[in-house]
């Protein structure tokens, strides 16, 4: 792990180079983001670039919006301070030049959460554990 002053904790190894990856998804390596409300606990990772994820209980317009800024701000490394400077719209965010793919989860009951991406995922694989799993020996 990297702590770099200001920034967001990162693994400290690169990634492997692939033809389908951008320079900027292979410059960042890989990324993870983690987020708890009420019973949920969940995370987000990506082998290559950037990600953020959010998770809030509760429903509504308003909560999912809260957590596609709260994603964007944690892909981006930035802190609350910044939640006024993103911008939402049409599946995506922007957050000063930099631009995100918003990805809606609907798989926590009672609560909204959204994954933020600094590339296109053409497809987002989700698992679901129970305790018993996670800690299964």
């Amino acid at each position: 792990m990297v702590f770099a002053q200001g920034a967001k904790p990162r693994l400290a190894h690169g990634c492997a180079a692939s033809a389908a990856q951008t320079d900027e998804q292979r410059a960042f390596g890989p990324d993870f983001s983690i987020s708890h409300s009420g019973p949920w606990v969940g995370c987000a990772a990506v082998r290559c670039g950037r990600v953020g994820f959010d998770v809030e209980m509760g429903s509504g317009e308003r909560i999912a919006t809260f957590v596609a800024r709260e994603a964007a701000l944690k892909a981006c490394g930035a802190g609350i301070g910044a939640w006024h400077e993103v911008r939402l719209s049409g599946g995506r965010a922007s957050w000063r030049g930099e631009l995100l793919s918003a990805h809606a989860l609907g798989l926590f009951a009672g609560a909204a959460a959204c994954v933020m991406t600094s590339f296109a995922v053409p497809e987002l694989t989700v698992r679901a554990l129970s305790l018993e799993e996670l800690f299964a020996p």
